[in-house]
Protein backbone atom coordinates (compact mmCIF):
# COMPACT_ATOMS: atom_id res chain seq x y z
CA UNK A 1 0.00 0.00 0.00
CA UNK A 2 1.43 3.41 -1.12
CA UNK A 3 1.56 5.72 2.04
CA UNK A 4 2.70 9.86 1.92
CA UNK A 5 6.03 10.38 3.86
CA UNK A 6 5.68 12.24 6.95
CA UNK A 7 6.42 16.21 6.84
CA UNK A 8 7.88 16.95 10.34
CA UNK A 9 9.73 19.84 11.49
CA UNK A 10 12.73 18.26 14.02
CA UNK A 11 13.87 21.03 15.27
CA UNK A 12 11.37 23.35 17.46
CA UNK A 13 11.88 25.66 20.54
CA UNK A 14 8.74 26.70 23.16
CA UNK A 15 8.64 29.44 25.06
CA UNK A 16 9.68 26.86 27.81
CA UNK A 17 13.93 27.53 26.34
CA UNK A 18 13.88 30.81 27.75
CA UNK A 19 15.07 32.53 24.34
CA UNK A 20 11.81 31.31 22.78
CA UNK A 21 8.42 33.42 22.21
CA UNK A 22 6.36 30.58 20.97
CA UNK A 23 3.60 29.59 23.17
CA UNK A 24 2.53 26.10 22.87
CA UNK A 25 -1.13 27.02 21.40
CA UNK A 26 0.50 29.08 18.80
CA UNK A 27 3.12 26.43 18.13
CA UNK A 28 -0.08 23.61 16.73
CA UNK A 29 -1.75 26.84 15.03
CA UNK A 30 1.34 26.54 13.08
CA UNK A 31 1.87 23.05 12.46
CA UNK A 32 -1.66 23.32 11.16
CA UNK A 33 -1.29 26.41 8.97
CA UNK A 34 1.72 24.86 7.57
CA UNK A 35 0.49 21.60 7.14
CA UNK A 36 3.29 19.53 8.93
CA UNK A 37 2.56 16.34 10.07
CA UNK A 38 4.04 16.88 13.94
CA UNK A 39 6.99 18.40 15.33
CA UNK A 40 9.80 17.65 17.65
CA UNK A 41 9.84 20.18 20.57
CA UNK A 42 13.44 20.29 21.38
CA UNK A 43 14.14 23.08 24.62
CA UNK A 44 17.38 23.96 25.54
CA UNK A 45 18.15 21.87 28.64
CA UNK A 46 14.09 20.98 29.49
CA UNK A 47 11.77 18.36 28.22
CA UNK A 48 8.50 20.61 30.33
CA UNK A 49 7.36 22.27 27.25
CA UNK A 50 7.59 19.00 25.32
CA UNK A 51 5.67 16.90 28.04
CA UNK A 52 3.06 19.85 28.17
CA UNK A 53 2.47 20.55 24.64
CA UNK A 54 2.14 16.41 24.04
CA UNK A 55 -0.49 15.95 27.23
CA UNK A 56 -2.36 19.41 25.44
CA UNK A 57 -2.74 17.88 21.75
CA UNK A 58 -3.95 14.56 23.54
CA UNK A 59 -6.87 16.77 24.88
CA UNK A 60 -7.45 18.31 21.74
CA UNK A 61 -9.94 16.84 19.47
CA UNK A 62 -8.96 18.89 16.49
CA UNK A 63 -5.22 18.33 17.36
CA UNK A 64 -4.92 14.43 18.19
CA UNK A 65 -3.27 13.63 14.54
CA UNK A 66 -0.40 16.07 15.14
CA UNK A 67 2.64 13.94 16.06
CA UNK A 68 4.59 15.29 18.89
CA UNK A 69 7.97 13.84 19.80
CA UNK A 70 8.98 14.85 22.49
CA UNK A 71 12.55 16.13 22.54
CA UNK A 72 15.78 18.36 23.90
CA UNK A 73 18.92 20.12 23.30
CA UNK A 74 21.13 19.26 25.29
CA UNK A 75 24.17 21.89 25.84
CA UNK A 76 27.34 19.81 25.70
CA UNK A 77 30.72 21.03 26.99
CA UNK A 78 31.46 21.25 23.33
CA UNK A 79 28.24 21.79 21.66
CA UNK A 80 24.46 21.57 21.14
CA UNK A 81 22.94 17.99 20.80
CA UNK A 82 19.40 17.05 19.86
CA UNK A 83 17.53 14.28 21.45
CA UNK A 84 14.28 13.26 20.34
CA UNK A 85 11.84 10.62 21.77
CA UNK A 86 13.42 12.24 25.62
CA UNK A 87 10.90 12.47 28.10
CA UNK A 88 13.33 13.11 30.62
CA UNK A 89 16.12 15.68 31.42
CA UNK A 90 19.58 15.14 29.97
CA UNK A 91 22.19 16.97 31.97
CA UNK A 92 24.07 19.64 30.43
CA UNK A 93 27.65 20.42 30.65
CA UNK A 94 28.72 16.60 29.55
CA UNK A 95 31.06 15.20 26.76
CA UNK A 96 29.17 14.72 23.45
CA UNK A 97 30.09 10.92 24.30
CA UNK A 98 28.27 10.60 27.32
CA UNK A 99 25.23 13.13 26.57
CA UNK A 100 24.36 10.70 23.52
CA UNK A 101 24.55 7.81 26.12
CA UNK A 102 22.18 9.11 28.23
CA UNK A 103 20.06 9.95 25.36
CA UNK A 104 20.28 6.48 24.27
CA UNK A 105 20.18 4.82 27.96
CA UNK A 106 16.55 7.41 27.49
CA UNK A 107 15.12 5.60 24.84
CA UNK A 108 15.92 8.31 22.10
CA UNK A 109 18.18 9.11 19.33
CA UNK A 110 21.16 11.75 19.23
CA UNK A 111 21.30 14.47 16.20
CA UNK A 112 23.78 17.09 16.03
CA UNK A 113 22.21 20.63 15.84
CA UNK A 114 23.64 22.75 13.62
CA UNK A 115 26.82 20.91 13.77
CA UNK A 116 29.06 23.42 11.27
CA UNK A 117 27.89 27.28 12.55
CA UNK A 118 29.73 30.60 12.96
CA UNK A 119 26.58 31.90 15.57
CA UNK A 120 25.63 28.86 17.31
CA UNK A 121 27.35 26.03 19.86
CA UNK A 122 27.86 22.98 17.08
CA UNK A 123 30.21 19.86 17.58
CA UNK A 124 31.80 20.58 14.61
CA UNK A 125 31.93 17.98 11.55
CA UNK A 126 34.73 15.94 12.33
CA UNK A 127 34.56 12.04 12.21
CA UNK A 128 35.26 11.76 15.85
CA UNK A 129 32.33 12.82 16.70
CA UNK A 130 30.79 9.42 15.15
CA UNK A 131 32.44 7.32 16.85
CA UNK A 132 30.62 8.52 19.95
CA UNK A 133 27.16 6.58 18.60
CA UNK A 134 25.51 9.54 17.02
CA UNK A 135 22.76 8.53 15.01
CA UNK A 136 21.80 11.28 12.55
CA UNK A 137 22.92 14.58 11.53
CA UNK A 138 20.86 18.00 10.59
CA UNK A 139 22.21 19.35 7.20
CA UNK A 140 19.19 21.72 6.58
CA UNK A 141 18.69 24.55 9.89
CA UNK A 142 16.46 27.42 8.70
CA UNK A 143 18.46 29.82 11.35
CA UNK A 144 22.15 29.27 10.10
CA UNK A 145 23.70 32.14 8.33
CA UNK A 146 25.33 31.69 5.57
CA UNK A 147 22.45 29.28 5.07
CA UNK A 148 23.21 27.50 1.39
CA UNK A 149 27.24 27.65 2.25
CA UNK A 150 26.54 25.63 5.44
CA UNK A 151 24.02 23.48 4.72
CA UNK A 152 25.89 22.58 1.65
CA UNK A 153 29.13 21.72 3.69
CA UNK A 154 27.02 19.82 6.30
CA UNK A 155 24.89 18.10 3.21
CA UNK A 156 28.41 16.83 1.49
CA UNK A 157 29.88 15.64 5.41
CA UNK A 158 26.86 13.31 5.99
CA UNK A 159 27.00 11.99 2.74
CA UNK A 160 30.61 11.25 2.74
CA UNK A 161 30.02 9.60 5.63
CA UNK A 162 26.54 7.88 5.23
CA UNK A 163 25.04 9.33 7.84
CA UNK A 164 21.05 9.91 8.13
CA UNK A 165 20.09 13.37 7.56
CA UNK A 166 17.27 15.71 8.87
CA UNK A 167 16.34 19.13 8.66
CA UNK A 168 14.45 21.68 11.34
CA UNK A 169 13.85 25.34 11.25
CA UNK A 170 14.89 26.07 14.65
CA UNK A 171 12.35 28.08 15.30
CA UNK A 172 12.34 30.32 17.95
CA UNK A 173 9.58 32.97 16.81
CA UNK A 174 6.26 31.12 14.94
CA UNK A 175 6.51 32.69 11.62
CA UNK A 176 9.56 30.38 11.20
CA UNK A 177 7.79 26.71 12.22
CA UNK A 178 7.86 24.34 9.06
CA UNK A 179 10.50 26.48 7.38
CA UNK A 180 12.63 24.08 7.25
CA UNK A 181 11.06 19.89 8.01
CA UNK A 182 12.15 16.56 7.41
CA UNK A 183 9.48 14.13 5.03
CA UNK A 184 10.59 10.86 6.84
CA UNK A 185 9.07 7.28 4.88
CA UNK A 186 6.81 5.92 7.38
CA UNK A 187 3.66 4.02 7.03
CA UNK A 188 2.74 4.51 10.82
CA UNK A 189 1.77 7.62 12.22
CA UNK A 190 3.53 6.80 15.61
CA UNK A 191 6.88 7.90 17.27
CA UNK A 192 8.51 4.85 17.51
CA UNK A 193 8.27 4.26 13.88
CA UNK A 194 9.72 7.82 13.00
CA UNK A 195 12.63 6.80 15.26
CA UNK A 196 13.70 3.63 13.50
CA UNK A 197 12.74 5.31 10.07
CA UNK A 198 15.24 8.30 10.96
CA UNK A 199 17.89 5.57 12.11
CA UNK A 200 17.28 3.99 9.03
CA UNK A 201 17.89 6.68 7.11
CA UNK A 202 14.39 6.96 5.34
CA UNK A 203 14.80 10.87 5.64
CA UNK A 204 14.55 13.76 3.27
CA UNK A 205 15.89 17.13 4.88
CA UNK A 206 14.17 20.02 2.52
CA UNK A 207 13.84 23.65 3.69
CA UNK A 208 14.99 27.07 3.58
CA UNK A 209 16.75 29.95 5.69
CA UNK A 210 14.91 32.35 7.61
CA UNK A 211 14.13 35.55 5.56
CA UNK A 212 16.23 38.48 6.89
CA UNK A 213 12.97 40.32 7.58
CA UNK A 214 12.34 37.20 10.32
CA UNK A 215 16.00 37.21 11.54
CA UNK A 216 15.48 41.21 12.58
CA UNK A 217 12.22 40.56 14.48
CA UNK A 218 14.19 37.16 16.23
CA UNK A 219 16.81 40.26 17.30
CA UNK A 220 14.77 41.85 18.32
CA UNK A 221 12.62 39.94 20.23
CA UNK A 222 15.52 39.08 21.98
CA UNK A 223 16.55 42.39 22.99
CA UNK A 224 12.86 42.53 24.44
CA UNK A 225 13.42 39.62 26.42
CA UNK A 226 16.89 40.83 27.76
CA UNK A 227 15.61 43.98 29.37
CA UNK A 228 12.54 42.24 30.74
CA UNK A 229 14.91 40.40 32.77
Amino acid sequence: MEFLPLKIDLHIHTCYSGDSTITLKELVLQLKRKRLDGAAITDHDTVEGALKLTKMVNEMNNYKKLLIIPGIEVSTKRGHIIGINITTPIPKGLSVRETIERIHEAGGIAIAAHPQTLFKNGVGLNPEILSFGLDAIEVINSSLFPFQLLTHITRKFAEQYGIPQTAGSDSHIPESIGLAYTLIDSNETNIDDVINAIKKGLTTPLGKGIPFSLRIKKFLEKKRRKRRV
